[in-house]
């Protein structure tokens, strides 16, 4: 059950789609699917699911929509969990990972997140 949010539908549609984006550069696994169905869900913009395997994702785009570099950093965390459901961060999905996150302006803040997170568990 979605939960109230203020996220606005273009946040929350730059940030499926980016988490889809990084799901899919090795293979979508399920327990990622999960995350992004829970992120979905919590913000409450459950509809456009079923649509992200057809949405083109464009880091740039995402940047704009993600406005602050709070917002930025908050999809590069979300996406570190995503890349760690499945147990390994993949090569691809670093390289990715460390794309959006140049792209973002946020490239040295992301090893001081992959930091922050290495122990935080992902059920």
């Amino acid at each position: 059950m979605g939960t109230d949010s203020d996220m606005r539908r273009e946040v929350a549609e730059a940030f499926a789609s980016g988490l889809y984006h990084l799901a899919t550069v090795d293979g979508v696994d399920e327990r990622e699917v999960e995350v992004i169905r829970a992120f979905l869900d919590e913000v409450g913009h459950t509809d456009f699911f079923g649509e992200l395997d057809s949405r083109p994702f464009d880091p740039f785009e995402a940047a704009a929509a993600l406005e602050t570099s709070f917002m930025q950093r908050l999809f590069l965390k979300s996406a570190i969990v995503l890349v760690r459901a499945d147990g390994t961060i993949s090569k691809e999905e670093m390289e990715a990972l460390r794309g959006i996150a140049t792209t973002f302006g946020q490239g040295p803040a992301l090893d001081e997140l992959l930091a922050e997170t290495a122990g935080e568990r992902i059920e």
